[in-house]
This record gives structure tokens, sequence and C-alpha cells, in this order.
């Protein structure tokens, strides 16, 4: 007995956290060593193929959704960039979601509309439809002007008009390299089974290096763990748990039969991800959710302390409303993402910050009353932040062999903000996180984080016909 604490307690406590940890970085190490096995090599049988793959006749054709609220200052150079596109065959559907705005009358400027008179199949339920209109610039260039409904909504009025099997998921504030389709559909031309393609995302600024913002490039080291450690580790397990909604690539088909996206959600990539992979295991059909990691989409981040915030709490929001709705997969029938994707999501992100800040509470409580050692806990503290610091090193490592984004004095750079980030960054980031669990919980709407803010949004409800 320590301070009234019995001391097996104590030393469960002390173990759990401790096996806690263990496993947490044992998942680092097992995507950061495929990845590093893979994207080498996936760099290298592009370097050796100068002929594209793409860019035939052959390839299949691809219709990109832009989603638009209120995006006026924005949306007009967003689509100069994706009608640069260096591809044979697509459209582009902007979906003008009921944007308060002059949205409707920048893209009407810039590219000329008239009244569409094709033929609009509202095969999935969406807000009302006011009117779609046609460029006569470019004619491969549609938009749509509906009631506002979110980008889920949006989305699936843009599949209700998309005239091609292949649907590309985009956002109106982000830049897609030229090449973009031509990278994203390989995999569809690779493996008949592909039903989804992610991207990479790369941090965009105004500077075209690294930012000077120390936000933004913590943040810079986020996208690089996230995708180029994490996800293009998952992938080749088929076991890929989100495709970004700024960049993905889905069959049409599959969409639609899984229903179209929720819009009952924050987001809808992440839900839609785990829908896809719920619907393929239970209705025993081979497929294949795939990831190039080329950095084909530049976005911008979170520029201030508040935005961060409003922005993680609403990520941790969805990611708590995607595992409660999608539970049964977690040690289910579903091979690698059963086993191996939907514990890191439960354990690992949605219940992480609980035991996270739990165990700092335990650290400093256990060695301010004397039943912690000072000295163990420090150590345990370096320990932390060293593996911490590694996973950032072997990220910044896998873009230098890879995609070499960044010059050497930049790595530098970045080195130092991976080792600034554990004071300060990780803990804010994680009380965004701890926030968005609780609003998840109590079922409250998140001011600001969406450009829906007014959205409330119902957790899993035991009666959901899609659960």
């Amino acid at each position: 007995m320590i301070h009234g604490i019995p001391s097996d307690d104590i030393t469960s406590i002390e173990f759990f956290l401790f096996v806690y940890f263990i496993a947490i970085n044992s998942y680092f190490f097992l995507t950061g060593a495929i990845a590093l096995l893979r994207l080498p090599w996936y760099v290298k049988l592009h370097l050796a193929d100068p002929v594209r793959r793409s860019n035939s006749t052959l390839d299949q054709p691809v219709t990109f959704v832009v989603p638009a609220f209120n995006e006026a200052s924005i949306v007009v150079s967003s689509l100069h960039s994706m009608l640069a596109l260096e591809y044979v065959n697509f459209e582009i559907i902007v979906v003008n979601d009921g944007s308060t705005d002059e949205t409707l009358a920048a893209l009407d400027a810039a590219f000329e509309l008239e009244p569409y008179e094709g033929i609009y199949r509202p095969g999935l339920a969406t807000q009302n439809v006011k009117e779609i209109y046609q460029s006569t610039l470019h004619p491969e260039l549609r938009v749509i002007d509906k009631v506002n409904g979110g980008k889920g909504d949006a989305l699936n009025a843009a599949i209700n008009l998309a005239r091609f099997p292949l649907i590309f998921s985009a956002d109106a504030d982000s830049y897609y390299h030229p090449a973009t389709l031509q990278w994203m559909t390989e995999p569809f031309q690779q493996d008949p089974k592909t039903v989804a393609v992610g991207g990479t995302i790369a941090v965009a600024s105004a500077e075209q290096h690294l930012p000077k913002s120390l936000i933004k490039r913590f943040q810079v080291l986020e996208y690089l763990r996230a995708f180029l450690a994490t996800r293009m580790g998952f992938a080749p397990l088929n076991a890929l748990g989100i495709v970004s909604g700024a960049c993905g690539l889905w069959r049409k088909d599959i969409l639609i039969e899984c229903g179209g996206f929720r819009t009952d959600t924050i987001w809808e990539d992440m839900e839609m991800t785990m829908r896809v992979h719920n619907y393929c295991i239970s209705t025993r059909r081979p497929y294949r959710v795939a990831f190039t990691p080329y950095p084909v989409c530049w976005t911008d981040v979170a520029p201030t302390l508040q935005a961060l915030y409003n922005q993680r709490k609403g990520w941790h929001r969805h990611l708590c409303e995607c595992v409660t709705i999608h539970r049964r997969m977690l040690f289910g029938r579903g091979g690698f993402f059963s086993w191996i994707t939907m514990p890191y999501f439960v354990f690992f992100e949605w219940l992480a910050p609980l035991i996270v800040s739990g165990g700092v509470v335990f650290s400093i409580v256990g060695a301010a009353f004397g039943f912690l050692d000072v000295r163990s806990q420090l150590w345990l503290l370096t320990l932390v932040f060293t593996l911490a610091m590694f996973g950032s090193i072997v990220s910044i490592l896998l873009d230098e062999i890879s995609f070499a984004a960044y010059g050497l004095g930049e790595v530098w750079q970045l080195l130092v903000a991976a080792l600034i980030e554990n004071f300060g960054y990780r803990q804010f980031v994680m009380l965004a996180n701890l926030a968005g669990f609780a609003a998840w919980l109590f079922r409250r709407p998140i001011a600001g984080s969406s450009k829906h803010p007014g959205l409330f949004v119902k957790a899993w409800r035991p009666d959901s016909k899609r659960s």
C-alpha cells in the first residue's frame, strides 16, 4: 500500500501503459518498415519506365468532382489547375453546394456558363438541384447549383450527373499535379479488383518550399508521417483505412452499391472507405483499396492554433463516428483490415487521447506524491520523445529517398521541428482530440470545424440501416 493506493494497482497501471506504449510503437515500426521496403521499389519502377502506361485511349475515363461551398476567392484558380490535367478523357463537375458568396458568379464569369441540356439521373437522394450548367469555353466542365447539404450530399449529386465509371473526389481549395489521373488510375489498370485509390497530399506553401510558419512545419511532419510512413505501410496489406476526401479515386458502381456518401457525419471520406471494405468483405467480393505515394495534391493547412484546434477536433469526432458505425469489423472476418487497421483505429487513434492523457496525469500525480520514481519517469519520457523523433526521421527519410521534396537545409529545419513539436504541439493536438471525443460522446455540433458549421451530427444509432 503506497499513500493509500494498493501497490498491485500501481504496478498494473504501469504495466498497462508500458504495453500500450510498446504496441503503438510496434505499429509505427511495422508500417514504417513496409514503407521503407516498398516505396523505393515503387519509385524505381516508375523511373525505369519512362513511357507512361497511362494517358492512352485505353484508360478508363474519369469524372473529377469538386464540391464548393463559399469558395469564390479560390475556386477559379483551382479549376484551372484541374483543367490542365494530362489525361485523355475526363470531365469536371463542380457542385455549388448552396454557397452564400459569389461562387456561382465567379464560375459564370470565368467559364461562361449556359444551361446544360443533358440528363440528370437522381439515383442517389440529395438536396434539391436548382440548375445545371455547362461551360461554353470548356465543354468538359459542368456546374451543379443546389441547396446546401454538405460535402457528402454534393458528391452524391455529382455521381448522379457523372458519365464515367471512375469518380475522383477533390477539394475546391486544393491544387493537383498534371499527372494526378495518370498516377492514380494505374492501380485500376494493374488489378481489375481495385475499387478505390488514395493519393498523397502535400502541404501547399506560398514560398514553394518548406513553410516559414512553425505551425505549418509541424503539419508538414504530420502529413509525411500519415501518408508515407503509415498509409504506404497499410496499403500493401489491403488495409488502407482512409482514402482522403481531397484526393480519392473511386469506382462509381461501388459507391452506388454502397448507397452513396453519408450526409449525417462530420466528414465523409473515412466512413466511405470503411464502408467499402465492409461491403466487399460482407459480400465476399475480391477487392483492393490501393494507394499511390506520389504527391498529387497540395492543400492549405491550418494557419492558426484556433483553426488547427477546430480541424483536429472535427477529425477525431469523425473517427469516433466511423469506428462506432463499423464496430463489427473489429476482429471480424476482414483479414488485415479487421485485425490490423481496425485495432489501430480503435486503440491507438480513437481511445488514444483518453489513454495518453490518463497516463500523463498518472505520471505527474505519481511523481508529485512520491509513489512513482521521478528519475524513472524522466527516463521513460525521454524514451517516448526519442521514439516520436524516430517516427519523424523515418518519414523524412522516406521522402528524401523517393521524392526529395525538400532541400538539405530544409530537412535540417524539419528535424528541428520534429524535436520542438514534442514540447507543446503534440499535447495541444491531444487536447483537440479529447474535445472531439467529448463532442461525439455528447452529440454536440463543432463550430468552425466544417464548411457547414450548423450541421448537427448524431453518433451511431442502433437502428441505423447503414450500421
